[in-house]
C-alpha cells in the first residue's frame, strides 16, 4: 500500500515556484532555451513544469530505461533529440534523479551535440547524488530509500503513473 508524500496542492504551489527560479535561469543566461523531457516518467512533471516557464522555449523528448520493475539496469536510449540544440542552453527534465546514471548519461550526449550548457531538473531529488545546481521540488534523504510512484513514477508492476499526486511504496 502507498502513502501520499506530495498533494496536488502541494505539487502545484511547488511547480509554480519552481518555476519562477527556473524562468528567472532562463533570462539568465538568454539566448536558446530547449527543455527536454526525460520518458516516461517525466511527462507529468515536464508538462506541469513548461506551463510555469515565462520565457520562450522549444521542447523535445528523449525516451530512455534504466530500471526494469525496481532493478537498476544498462541505460538504453530508444528515442532521441530532434531539436537542434548547438549552441543553446538545455534543462534535462525527468521524475526522479536517483543515481544520476541517466542525468549523466544524457549530459554527455547533449554536449557531443553541442549544447552551450546544460541544467539537470527532477521532481524528486535523492541528495546522496552528486549534482551541483541541479533544480528540483522534493528532496530525499540519505537515511531512507522509498519507491516513489505517481505523478509520472510507475510502481514495479508498471502502474500508477497516471496519480495526480506523489505516493511511496
Amino acid at each position: 500500500m502507498s502513502k501520499e508524500l506530495i498533494s496536488k496542492v502541494e505539487l502545484d504551489d511547488l511547480i509554480k515556484d519552481l518555476g519562477i527560479t527556473l524562468t528567472d535561469k532562463c533570462h539568465e543566461v538568454g539566448g536558446g532555451i530547449v527543455f527536454v523531457c526525460v520518458m516516461k516518467g517525466g511527462f507529468m512533471f515536464f508538462s506541469d513544469l513548461i506551463k510555469e516557464i515565462n520565457y520562450p522555449i522549444e521542447v523535445d523528448f528523449v525516451k530512455c530505461k534504466s530500471y526494469e520493475g525496481q532493478e537498476q539496469k544498462e541505460i538504453i536510449l530508444n528515442y532521441a533529440l530532434e531539436t537542434n540544440i548547438e549552441d543553446k542552453t538545455v534543462f534535462i527534465v525527468d521524475d526522479i534523479l536517483d543515481s544520476g546514471g541517466t542525468m549523466k548519461y544524457l549530459t554527455r550526449s547533449f554536449k557531443k551535440l553541442g549544447a552551450k550548457q546544460i541544467e539537470t531538473v527532477s521532481a524528486v531529488y535523492k541528495e546522496n547524488v552528486d549534482f551541483p545546481n541541479h533544480f528540483f521540488i522534493h528532496q530525499q534523504p540519505t537515511n531512507v530509500n522509498p519507491w516513489y510512484i505517481g505523478y509520472g513514477m510507475d510502481d514495479p508492476k508498471g502502474y500508477s503513473r497516471n496519480l495526480n499526486t506523489i505516493h511511496i511504496l
